[in-house]
This record gives C-alpha cells, sequence and structure tokens, in this order.
C-alpha cells in the first residue's frame, strides 16, 4: 500500500509513486530518489508538515479502543500486549484507507468510463445541483513550477473538487467536517489548475451507508492560498530541496 503522504510528481505531472530498487523490485520512491530525479512532492505532502489534532484524536481513540478490546493472553508480557495493541488500532487505519480508496475508483469510473454506482450517482447528483451543465474531469494530475504537484479527485472550468471518506456522517452538518487543510488543499489544486477565484467544493461520502454531504467553501481561497505556499516554503526549507523548473 502506498501512503498518500509518499506520493512524488515527474515535470510533466506524471505520478512517480514508486521506483525499482537496485534489487529489482518495486518500492516507494523515497526523498533521495526525488532529489535524483528532480520530482515535486505531492500537496499532500506539503499540508503534512502542520499538526492535525483531529486525526491525532481519531488515531488515539483507535489505539483506546484496540486496548479495551483485544484479548490478552494468559502470562502475555505487558509490552507484548501493547504492540499487538498498537498494530491492531493501525489496521483499522489501513482497512479505512483502503475503504477510501475503493470508493474513490467507484467514483472515478463513473465520470470517466460512464460506469454507474451509487458512490458516483450520488456525488453527480449533488454536483449537478450546484454546477448543472458542467463538464468533469477527474483523476487528473498536475506539476507546479513552484515545485509541488497532486492529482485532483474532480474538476471543471473554475471549479475544483476533493472527496474525503468517513464513517457515520448522516445528520452531520458538513461545516463540522471541514479543517483548513481541506480548504489549503482545494487551494492549492486550484493553483496547480492556473485558477485565481476557483469554486472549491468538499464532498464527504460514507464508507458504510449510502450518505453523502458537501461543503462549499466561502471566499477563504486566498488565506488558504497563502497558509498552503507558507508549508511549502517551511518543507522546502526543512527538506533543504527545492525541485529546479
Amino acid at each position: 500500500m502506498i501512503s498518500e503522504s509518499t506520493h512524488w510528481y515527474d515535470q510533466n505531472g506524471d505520478p512517480a509513486y514508486t521506483i525499482i530498487g537496485k534489487n529489482g523490485k518495486e518500492r516507494n520512491v523515497t526523498l533521495r530518489d526525488a532529489r535524483e530525479l528532480n520530482l515535486v512532492p505531492s500537496v499532500t505532502t506539503i499540508i503534512g508538515v502542520a499538526a492535525k489534532p483531529s486525526l491525532e484524536n481519531w488515531k488515539i481513540d483507535q489505539a483506546l479502543m484496540s486496548a479495551l478490546t483485544l484479548p490478552r493472553f494468559k502470562d502475555e508480557p505487558l509490552d507484548t500486549f501493547m504492540k499487538r495493541a498498537k498494530l491492531d488500532s493501525r489496521q483499522q487505519a489501513i482497512d479505512s484507507a483502503n475503504r477510501g480508496t475503493e470508493i474513490h475508483a467507484a467514483i472515478e469510473i463513473g465520470f470517466t468510463e460512464g460506469v454507474e454506482n451509487n458512490y458516483f450517482l450520488t456525488v453527480r447528483k449533488i454536483l449537478d445541483k450546484l454546477f448543472p451543465g458542467k463538464t468533469w474531469t477527474a483523476e487528473d494530475s498536475f506539476s507546479h513550477p513552484l515545485g509541488f504537484g497532486g492529482k485532483i479527485d474532480l474538476y471543471s472550468d473554475g471549479v475544483v473538487v476533493d472527496f474525503k471518506t468517513k464513517d457515520n456522517l448522516k445528520g452531520k452538518d458538513p461545516q463540522k467536517l471541514v479543517y483548513d487543510e481541506h480548504g489549503m488543499q482545494l487551494s492549492a489544486y486550484a493553483l496547480g489548475l492556473g485558477m485565481e477565484n476557483p469554486e472549491r467544493v468538499s464532498i464527504f461520502i460514507d464508507r458504510q451507508e449510502d450518505v453523502a454531504v458537501c461543503y462549499r467553501w466561502d471566499d477563504s481561497h486566498q488565506k488558504h492560498l497563502d497558509m498552503f505556499l507558507s508549508l511549502l516554503k517551511y518543507w522546502q526549507l526543512s527538506k533543504n530541496y527545492k525541485p529546479e523548473v
């Protein structure tokens, strides 16, 4: 499994997530590889340098749940049990990420190949109501001269959309689901697409139920863009690496 936080792109905007190592086996691209190949980091890699309290709280919850629900073997040392609990909690994150990948793929083939499914139809209904008559491009990647790249879930003329998957969305207020990191991601994508005053939309999709909620961002684009560019500068200085354009 390749984490989104490890994604890199070449100067043409093509994904460069993995490389064939000296042993002839495929592996994830590292910062050292990126220096040699002049690759740019993903938007989410850049945003990843900022603290995410909500994500950390979720990880703590998963660890506590594992510790409370896993049976402890007879005479099992505490440190051994703790390691098992940590592995179990990480598995929850992996399972959630894999489910999110499946949902993203289902939506993608709906837009790119016309293969209708519940996730695609739910998203399409939301977007047709907000932006009737728009033609959408799904899963397109880019590289920007400032030294970052990314793959965008969905965009159209003047509109950029990102999907997030969550549990238990029924009845949730979308305003309570969004964070600055979501706004930064959309604003960075808009910059990558050359949009000056974009419409930004976050769509949250339930992993288990046929439920989706939508948040249409306000005029905070410039704020979020400035925040992202500040993190980009920090990332480049902390890594001592700025791709050559």
